[in-house]
């Protein structure tokens, strides 16, 4: 007991150190723009890169798991981050902050996946729901960075000491981490494992995973734009969607495995697909702060769990390896943030910001459809 209860907590915290970095990247966006000197334009290419590289990392990685143990991956992806981190401040051109995000991309796709699949072998080993759980700690970690980097913006502290310091207080914390997890390592599968045709519930799976993260996405891209340029927010109220989503989505995590033990997976999930399209609904026909607000603590909340739950059913399909699901899940999840900021500016550009939360709120309507036709794809 005191080994599960060891590699449970070693799994929280390698969760909140990879966020707690992404929430460094999220605050000092700006610096970074400035740094290259590019425009908007050129900072999507860079997310795009990145992405490129996450993606195509996540389908060698059945391969890579075959090869290759949990921990080796983890620590050496783990330290590359790390590096990379110090390197970034000293990035002055597009080309070679391009070629770091390709290699970020790489590093992310490796952790995510080990995360994940670790994640999920504690949960078939001790029986019981546990993803929200553990991502509850990515949101904490996302949301810890962020404030922590707002802070050392605050103070004029600079962005490599900004970084230094994250580097020296999370590295020690991966390198134990990744020491304690379980060695897992994927069954014999060829390079190209997850080109196969996928069976219907994981393609329902790929859609919901997808249409949760265009949600967590689009408001981490357009929240702030949504209410100072729809709501007509100023100073700090700019930022309460960005807060008030990501808030709720902590608290839902942290609570959404009792609520799935109390209410059943599959019913948990029926409700947090359709009270994410009523908290997409709210936002996208608000015109009011007060109402802005609470349409963002309901998707918020009522999304929390999706992923998680994606992730549970992905690894327990009848003849498909667990490290093959996840790493299908993933791939949509990383695929998706190359077209859903710049698919949701270009709806802001034809006809108004206002309407940035329509596909959403589409999206959502159509996946609660196809959850309640196809109950017994869950239920099995």
């Amino acid at each position: 007991m005191k080994i599960q209860i060891s590699e449970i907590n070693a799994c929280k915290a390698l969760f909140f150190s990879i966020s707690f970095f992404v929430g460094l990247w999220a605050i000092r966006i700006p610096d970074i723009k400035d740094q290259i000197n590019v425009d908007y334009s050129g900072m999507g290419y860079l997310f795009v890169i990145f992405s490129i590289g996450s993606v195509l990392t996540m389908i060698a990685m059945p391969k890579i798991m075959q090869l290759y143990p949990s921990k080796k991956i983890s620590l050496l992806s783990g330290f590359l981050i790390c590096i990379l981190w110090l390197l970034i401040p000293f990035a002055h051109s597009f080309k070679l902050m391009a070629i770091l995000s390709l290699i970020f991309g790489v590093c992310y796709g490796l952790f995510e996946v080990i995360l994940n699949v670790q994640a999920t072998s504690l949960e078939k080993k001790l029986n019981k729901p546990m993803m929200s759980g553990f991502h509850a700690f990515w949101s904490i970690g996302l949301l810890s960075g962020s404030l922590l980097t707002s802070l050392f913006l605050e103070f004029k502290i600079s962005f490599f000491i900004n970084s230094l310091v994250y580097v020296v207080f999370l590295a020690p914390l991966i390198f134990f981490s990744s020491l304690t997890i379980e060695n897992n390592k994927s069954d014999p599968l060829s390079f190209f494992s997850i080109f196969f045709t996928w069976p219907l519930f994981l393609i329902i799976l790929v859609v919901l995973a997808i249409t949760a993260v265009f949600l967590e996405g689009g408001t981490d891209s357009w929240g702030s734009l949504y209410m100072r340029d729809y709501i007509n927010a100023d100073g700090f109220n700019i930022g309460l969607a960005a807060i008030a989503f990501n808030g709720s989505m902590v608290f839902g995590r942290l609570i959404g495995d009792k609520l799935k033990q109390m209410f059943g997976i599959y019913n948990f999930l029926v409700f947090s697909v359709v009270g994410s399209l009523v908290g997409s609904l709210v936002i996208a026909f608000s015109g009011s702060l007060f109402f802005a607000i609470i349409g963002f603590i309901i998707a918020g909340f009522c999304v929390s769990s999706v992923i998680p739950i994606c992730y549970t059913y992905g690894s327990s399909i009848k003849g498909v390896d667990p490290t093959v699901g996840i790493s299908i899940i993933t791939i949509g999840t990383y695929g998706v943030f190359m077209i859903a900021p710049p698919t949701l500016g270009y709806v802001a550009d034809m006809i108004g910001i206002e309407f940035v939360y329509t596909p959403m709120f589409i999206l959502f309507f159509i996946v609660s459809i196809i959850v309640i036709l196809q109950k017994k794809l869950f239920k099995n």
